[in-house]
């Protein structure tokens, strides 16, 4: 998975991954809901993990690894503007 890639859940959401982060070895993203194909203000961190030598999602809900990942998205803004 990659930056500005597209991703269909198993609901059938679908979310573009806006910014990757790397820790502990596994790799996080900032995702945006699509709705209606437009990027929406429902943001979600996934972690990509592999299920069967195949690429999959989970959902982060540790708060303290959600604000580690957050300060590395804000920091990767910052560079880029």
């Amino acid at each position: 998975m990659s930056v500005d890639e597209i991703i269909t859940l198993e609901d059938n959401s679908e979310y573009v991954l806006l910014s990757e982060s790397i820790r502990d070895g596994f790799k996080y993203f900032l995702a945006s809901q699509l709705i209606n194909s437009a990027p929406s203000d429902n943001y979600v961190i996934f972690k990509e993990i592999k299920v069967n030598n195949e690429l999959s999602v989970e959902i982060v809900h540790d708060v303290k690894l959600q604000d580690l990942l957050i300060e590395d998205y804000e920091d990767k803004f910052d560079e880029n503007n």
